[in-house]
């Protein structure tokens, strides 16, 4: 009858320890690994205005609001962000700025630009930006097309991804 007990002690105690191992590893992952920790996590941390969402909104308004979110998230650019919407579109109030078969939006970010900015191989630094983008916007942006940037937020991350895949540093002026 002791050894009966003793031998269930055993496999209590190895099932003690197989639970705190699978417990330590589990912890470990996610500790490592941050998307496993924000997948319960209530939703996008940056809130913007409808026109922010909307096709083809422009303005100054519309343009500071994303300009200015996309640069807490991204990175700053020393006002160059907000000098390429004016220079390319006039904040998107220049003719042609949604011009038929063109989704540039207002900062005229063109396909082969953004494609550029979804080249994780070409760019390893975009992985961090495109995680940022996920927990800031909820936007997957390596599923994103380019028409999604007649939108002024995924114009302006397109802009602000397409400025950060150039190894040099911001100029202090479009001249």
């Amino acid at each position: 009858s002791s050894g009966i007990n003793a031998e269930y002690g055993d496999i209590i105690l190895c099932c003690i320890v197989l639970f705190c191992l699978v417990f330590v590893v589990l912890l470990s992952l996610f500790h490592a690994d941050p998307t496993l920790v924000k997948m319960n996590s209530p939703g996008p941390s940056e809130r913007l205005s409808k026109e922010a969402w909307t096709d083809k909104a422009a303005g100054e308004e519309v343009s500071n609001e994303v300009i200015a979110s996309v640069e807490r998230i991204i990175g700053d650019t020393k006002q160059f962000l907000k000098k390429v919407a004016v220079v390319e579109s006039n904040l998107g109030r220049a003719p042609g700025t949604f011009r038929a078969g063109y989704y540039g939006g207002i900062f005229q970010v063109d396909r082969i630009g953004f494609k550029a900015t979804q080249d994780t191989r070409a760019h390893p630094a975009l992985k961090a930006k495109i995680h940022k983008i996920k927990l800031a916007y909820g936007i997957d942006w390596l599923a994103a097309d380019w028409t999604d940037a007649r939108k002024p937020i995924y114009s302006a991350i397109a802009s602000r991804l397409f400025i950060s895949n150039i190894p040099l540093p911001l100029p202090a002026s479009l001249q």
